[in-house]
Formats: structure tokens, sequence, C-alpha cells
């Protein structure tokens, strides 16, 4: 099994990872959340054929899962198959959970924080280290407060992909507005719009009913089977979908803006709505933090573990686990700079 460092390992000096890439892993992903269990997916072979994520958790956790997690995803999707597909249509909405205290109370004290730091984007380091920010595996990303987002081996690589406008790619934006208009918009809007803010309006999600339902009828003709169309999600795993959707975005909008505490507090309104979102009080790397938890049994009992800080909710880390999954957990480290000094090398 290999994993997201050693995948971007291999491309140390290839050309940088494009986010759209990421996007189509993470498609695979919620491909797998959405299909219910069946014999074929359940006995299918690995495959090791799907992209890296952004070097988040790639994009699509563009923010948040490592490539090992997205390997075993991509397994189970080409073979299963759902009758309900997401759109870019929100779903309807639902009516909020009662919110959780823990980050209930950290929203009411980031969100009077209005103004952001100096800059007009944030980089961001990735590495295993909660304490250094020394440039790994992972590259150097960043985020122009638009949303946009570039990528490079290395700073010089960063460098000419920010002057030549290479690269850049405005997944996060969607994200981004839904989190600032949930800091003080109705919760339910923002949920419902927060599942599809990884599609451009009028879009569905990529993952062609007709070519699983293909793979799954030569699946069972090779193995002398009668074809049987899987079960459609039950309304508990469709909710669970849907939540998933929801907390990826979420996240994807956390670290494309770390530094912004109105995305912050919006991110993490939505969050506090999520029944099944576990919130722990932690400590990391000496400082106090607050652990999210959040879980899909339908991929595989997969778990995904965001850290934030207790103070300001920014990111600190995040990791994942699942059956077949090696865990991984990468740390943020992230700085304000100015696209100038970017241009200029002066980072």
């Amino acid at each position: 099994m290999v994993d997201e460092m050693d995948l971007l390992r291999d491309l140390k000096d290839a050309e940088p990872v494009r986010p759209h890439a990421f996007e189509e892993a993470r498609t695979m992903l919620r491909a797998a959340m959405e299909a219910p269990e069946t014999p074929e997916a359940m006995t299918a072979p690995e495959t090791v054929n799907a992209s890296p994520r952004r070097a988040r958790w790639g994009r699509r956790r563009m923010a948040g899962l490592g490539a090992a997690a997205l390997v075993a995803a991509s397994a189970a999707a080409v073979l299963v198959v759902t009758s309900s597909s997401t759109s870019g249509k929100p779903p309807a909405k639902a009516a909020p959970e009662t919110a959780n205290p823990l980050l209930a109370g950290l929203v009411a004290n980031i969100t009077p924080l209005r103004a952001k730091a100096p800059g007009d984007a944030t980089l961001e380091i990735r590495n295993q280290s909660p304490t250094s920010d020394a440039l790994g595996s992972n590259g150097i990303g960043l985020f122009t407060d638009d949303g946009t987002y570039y990528w490079g081996n290395d700073k010089s690589a960063l460098r000419r992909a920010v002057v030549r406008k290479d690269g850049g790619d405005d997944v996060f934006k969607r994200d981004i507005a839904v989190a600032l208009y949930a800091v003080k918009g109705d919760l339910g809007t923002a949920r419902a719009r927060m599942a599809v803010a990884n599609l451009a309006p009028g879009t569905t999600n990529p993952d062609p009913e007709r070519q699983k339902i293909e793979k799954l009828k030569s699946l069972a003709k090779a193995r002398g089977q009668k074809y049987v169309p899987p079960k459609p999600p039950t309304p508990e795993q469709q909710k669970e979908i849907t939540d998933n959707h929801i907390w990826s975005n979420s996240v994807d909008a956390l670290i494309a803006a770390p530094e912004n505490p109105q995305v912050r507090a919006g991110v993490l309104r939505i969050m506090a709505t999520m029944p099944k979102v576990r919130v722990t009080k932690t400590t990391t790397a000496g400082r106090p933090t607050l652990t999210l938890v959040d879980s899909w049994p339908t991929t595989g009992k997969f778990t995904e573990t965001l850290v934030i800080s207790a103070d300001t909710g920014r990111p600190v880390a995040l990791s994942n686990r699942g059956s077949d999954v090696r865990p991984v957990t990468l740390y943020y480290h992230t700085s304000r700079v100015t696209l100038a000094d970017i241009e200029a090398g002066k980072f």
C-alpha cells in the first residue's frame, strides 16, 4: 500500500500536481461512500491508480485525505453503483442539530475578529512534524485570499507557478463563500450549500452510473453469476453521504483560508450542528487544541480527525484511518504573505 508521501516523493522532479487532479480522486472516494456494500465490491482487487491528493489531504481533503485512503476508495468506486447522484442543486434543508457547546463557544470567541493579518495570501507547508515548518515531500502551497490555489514541490516551483499563473485553481472559492455565509446566515441553508460546494452550479458529480453498471455486469459475467443491481442507499445512508460532503467541503474551506477568522467561524458553526462529529479538548505540541472526529461506516469504517487551535480555530493537523488504510497525519504550518513577495522570491 502506498500513501500520499510516497506518491509525492516519486513526483519530486515532475510537474506540480494540479488541484483538479485531486478533485477526481475525491470523486472516487465519494462514489464509494454513496454506494451500499455489495459482494462484488467487498471482494474487489485493490488498485493503485488513484491520483495523489493535492500535495490537502490534497483535493479533494484538496483539504485532507491521504492517497492511501483514496487508493482504497477507488477500488470500491469502480465496482459499485448508486441510484442517487449528487448534483449541483443543494439537497433539501434539514433542521440543524443542537450545536456542540465546545465549537459554539469557540465560534463566539472568534466571530468578532473580522480583520485578516497583513498580506493577500496564505503560505502553507504540510509535513509530519507538529513543531517544525521544514519543507518536506508534500511541497508547498499558496492560497490567495480569493480562493485560488497554487502548489510547487519547492519554493522555486511555487514561485514559477505564481508568476506564470500556471496551475492556479479556484476550486475552493465556493467552499469559502459558503463558510462566510454561515457566519450569520441560516444554518440549514448553509449546510445544504456546503454539501455541494465542490461542484460548479448546474453540474453533477462526475461518476456516470452507466459505467458502474457495466462494470458490475462484466464482473458478474466473468464469474458466471447473474447481475443483481445493488439496493439504493437507505435514508440513513443518504444522510451519512450528505454529512460526509458537508464535512469534506467544510474542511476544504478551513484549510484554504486558515487566516480568515470569519471563514473559521462559519465552518465551525456548520460543524457544530453535526451530531456524529465528536469534539474533545486536547493538547498538541504543548498548546490547547480541540480534536474533531467524524466517521463514515459505509467506507470501511473510515474516520477522519481534524485538530484545530482551541483559541483561534486554525487547522493544526488532519489524519485519516480506515480499513486497509495506513494512518497518515499531516500538520499544517501557515503564514501570511503577499503575492508580490512570492513573485519576487522573497519568502
